[in-house]
């Protein structure tokens, strides 16, 4: 199975070419909030190096959140365009969960954590049993404290809130294993094999219905709500 992924979510742009379990090509830059002016000029540019048509793709896959709200809603509208005009089948990522694929461990918890800003994070608590992962705590916004309740010491830490809340984390697991730099966001393969494991498995289908996980309100509607409820600030 062809998969184009991408990832919009975080500060970095980053889309893959995926044959399967093999990555046919990567690109992953820091787009400086820029995604919506360089995503589809990279993928073009990863296509054509490839020399891959939009017909040769079998399936889109795209990181829909927790995450950047615009960065989600560009890499989602972007992609819900590509499989609307090459008729092509497309299903959202978690961007916890794909972050989660990067370190598949055995018999062990894995705690996702990406920077929420407001003091808070994105996180996801998984253990992994063999070759399945279970879900501990679900996708959540919350204090990094708050989702430490759910960790243990063998749990290993990853996603650049494990890398701003390191220590936090160490100040209740002095001795946590904190995954750094090159794990702190999933990237587009990543997001990629985490599709073809849930379409394979039959968890997940591919559909058109899309749509952004933002786990909160944007502080635009945070403020439109305390205009509209004075009150409900007091």
């Amino acid at each position: 199975m062809l998969i184009l992924a991408a990832d919009t979510s975080t500060p970095y742009l980053s889309i893959a070419l995926c044959r399967d379990t093999a990555v046919v090509a990567e690109i992953s830059i820091l787009a400086d909030r820029k995604h919506s002016e360089k995503l589809l000029l990279y993928v073009d540019q990863l296509l054509r190096e490839t020399e891959t048509a939009l017909s040769d793709i079998d399936l889109l896959a795209i990181a829909h959140g927790p995450g950047s709200f615009t960065g989600i809603r560009v890499g989602v509208s972007a992609w819900k365009g590509l499989a609307a005009g090459a008729d092509l089948p497309i299903v959202g990522i978690s961007t916890l969960d794909a972050l989660a694929r990067r370190a598949e461990a055995s018999e062990r918890t894995l705690c996702t954590l990406l920077d929420a800003k407001m003091n808070e994070v994105y996180g996801a608590v998984y253990r992994y049993e063999r070759t399945e992962r279970r879900v501990l705590l679900d996708h959540t916004v919350a204090p990094v404290e708050a989702i430490l309740e759910h960790c243990s010491e063998d749990t290993l830490f990853l996603g650049d809130g494990a890398t701003l809340y390191s220590e936090q984390i160490r100040t209740v697991f002095p001795d946590a294993q904190i995954l750094h730099n090159a794990y702190d966001y999933p990237g587009a393969s990543a997001v990629a094999f985490e599709a073809l494991t849930l379409i394979e498995s039959g968890v997940r289908s591919a559909n058109t219905n899309v749509t952004p996980v933002y786990l909160r309100k944007s502080q635009a509607e945070v403020n439109r709500d305390e205009q509209q409820n004075p009150l409900s600030t007091l």
